[in-house]
C-alpha cells in the first residue's frame, strides 16, 4: 500500500460524492466554535467547491 499525501480544498460550500459515508463527528474548531467531520469514501471519492470562499469587508475598508 503506497502512502498518500493529504489535499485540502476550502470553501463556503462543498459538495462531495461518493459510495460511503462516516457518521457525522463533532470537532472543535477555534475558541468554542464547532464543525462537523465526515469522511467520504469511493472508487474515487470526489469533491469540489460550489461556493468559493469570500472575505467579508469591515466597515473600515
Amino acid at each position: 500500500m503506497r502512502a498518500m499525501s493529504s489535499q485540502r480544498i476550502e470553501g463556503e460550500k462543498i459538495r462531495c460524492v461518493g459510495r460511503r459515508i462516516s457518521k457525522p463527528r463533532l470537532i472543535h474548531q477555534t475558541g468554542k466554535h464547532r464543525a462537523i467531520e465526515i469522511f467520504v469514501e469511493g472508487r474515487p471519492a470526489k469533491a469540489e467547491v460550489v461556493r468559493a470562499w469570500r472575505v467579508l469587508k469591515t466597515a473600515e475598508d
